[in-house]
């Protein structure tokens, strides 16, 4: 792993490097942004850790994070920062970059935050390279978990519609639900369900995971909250089950919950009758 120090105090950001190159990572270093973005241009980098007071410009930092944005792909940016520049600070968190540590940190922070960081990188990188395909045998799309944005309201048809997808991929060859996302890509976030926060987001889901399929799938679903282009979508990723999974379903006005069973055909859920979903059990299930 090579990554980039850009900071024109050097000598200290050597000093603080060796942090890393004891764990492997081999870092390069530039005095200014200019040459920065030069070799960011010309070499490849897992991440770019970056002083804002700098050459272009006493935030120089800041016009490089500016430069960044005009570039495909770039890579990841970690802040360090420095007393007095907490204004600044904010200031490149909303230009792009990823996170930020503090000077007096360092020895202590900064191995740890650089692997929290490439690690969101590569789930982002491995979200966007799903959503590219679109939606298929294997992917689908859902805008919010439970809002309904044309009714404004939250809305179990919502739930109904994403739990019945991950069942079907349960029990078929596996596959992967994105929610935060539109049928056609375009990316929404989970914010439109208007939980407080991911966490509340997330319990809300494991909830109905458990109440609806049952805590005993848990293993085959493996479920997070990835940021794409700054903006947190949910991905659910989903393994083929080792036995038939119903979702357990009550619907309004119903005295009781029925046990449905779902499949994928193609790119579209399929919700299959007793007699279908026996003969698909007794042909695809060794456990049941």
């Amino acid at each position: 792993m090579k990554i980039l120090w850009v900071d024109d105090q050097i000598d200290a950001a050597q000093t603080f490097a060796s942090i890393l190159s004891s764990n492997g990572i081999d870092v390069e270093f530039s005095s200014d942004g200019e040459d920065a973005l030069g070799k960011i241009m010309e070499y490849s980098y897992s991440l770019i850790l970056m002083d804002l007071a700098m050459p272009p410009g006493r935030w120089g930092g800041l016009w490089l994070l500016e430069k960044l944005k005009q570039i495909d792909s770039p890579p990841p940016v970690i802040v360090v920062s420095g007393e007095g520049s907490q204004q600044e600070t904010i200031q490149a968190i909303r230009l792009g970059a990823s996170d930020y540590v503090t000077k007096e940190n360092l020895p202590t922070e900064l191995l740890g935050q650089l692997q929290a960081v490439l690690a969101s990188d590569s789930a982002e990188v491995d979200a966007m390279r799903v959503m590219a395909g679109g939606e298929c045998s294997s992917v689908e799309f859902k805008s919010t978990l439970r809002f309904n944005l044309h009714a404004k309201r939250p809305d179990s048809n919502i739930e109904l519609a994403v739990l019945k997808s991950i069942v079907a991929f349960l029990n078929a060859a596996g596959g992967t639900v994105i929610i935060g996302v539109k049928d056609d890509g375009e990316v929404l976030g989970v914010t439109l369900d208007q939980f407080p926060n991911l966490d509340k987001f997330q319990l809300h889901f494991w909830n109905l995971v458990r109440d609806t399929i049952g805590p005993e799938f848990s293993e085959y679903i493996a479920a997070e909250p990835v940021k794409v282009k700054g903006v947190p979508i949910f991905v659910i990723r989903c393994s083929q089950s080792s036995r038939p999974v119903f979702l357990k379903w009550k619907s309004p006005g119903e005295s009781k919950a029925q046990e449905l069973f779902f499949v994928r055909a193609g790119p579209q859920t399929e919700q299959l009758g007793t007699r279908q979903a026996l003969a698909y059990i007794n042909s695809h299930f060794t456990e049941s």
